[in-house]
This record gives C-alpha cells, sequence and structure tokens, in this order.
C-alpha cells in the first residue's frame, strides 16, 4: 500500500512538472514562432549548398559544391558554424541574429557562384 502511495505521488509530480514546463514552453512557441518561415526556408537552402561542401581527402584546401561553386575548406566550417548559430538563435527566439547570419553565410555563398 505504501508503494502505491509513493508511486501516485511521483506520478502526480510528473505531470505537475510536465505542466508547469511543457505547458510555458508550449504555450510560448505556439504564440511565436521562432523564426519567420522565409528566414528557415533559407536556412534550408544555404545547408543544402553548404553540406554538399565534402573534401575528398582530410587536407584539402578546395572544395567544391554541388553546383560546382568553389570554397576553402576554412569558408566552408566557417558557413557550417554561421548556419549552426543561426539555428541556435531560432531556437533561442532570436530572428534578428539568425538573419545576420544568414546574410554574412550567404553574402559568401554568393560571391562563389559558378560563372
Amino acid at each position: 500500500m505504501r508503494i502505491m502511495v509513493l508511486i501516485g505521488a511521483l506520478a502526480s509530480l510528473v505531470v505537475a512538472v510536465g505542466l508547469l514546463g511543457g505547458g510555458a514552453y508550449g504555450a510560448e512557441s505556439m504564440a511565436s514562432p521562432p523564426c519567420p518561415s522565409a528566414l528557415v526556408q533559407a536556412l534550408h537552402e544555404a545547408e543544402r549548398r553548404v553540406d554538399s561542401l565534402r573534401p575528398d581527402k582530410s587536407g584539402q584546401a578546395r572544395v567544391f559544391a554541388a553546383d560546382g561553386s568553389e570554397f576553402t575548406a576554412g569558408q566552408a566550417m566557417w558557413m557550417k558554424s554561421q548556419l549552426k548559430l543561426a539555428e541556435q538563435s531560432c531556437a533561442k527566439n532570436d530572428s534578428a541574429t539568425a538573419a545576420d547570419h544568414m546574410r554574412e553565410v550567404n553574402q559568401l555563398l554568393r560571391a562563389h557562384l559558378p560563372k
């Protein structure tokens, strides 16, 4: 009988924590989306291009995207880190910072469009 009371109390605690923590987060996320859909779409498009930058060898200095654009390995790593920062900013509901990171990545991507 005592075990059943403890299990019931534990279950009530889990439900209460879920309602407090999850409810507040759920209400906040429903009220305002993390980032505008246009920004999320641009982020996914940039990720697609940047993810195609894969060096053939570990010490390769130049890498090529699927569309033929050419970057240094350092530029590719920088863009990947900027996209990760943009995603983190969106998760924190900071679309202005996410947009800044995206703007920098897009400038570099446009500068290296294949001719």
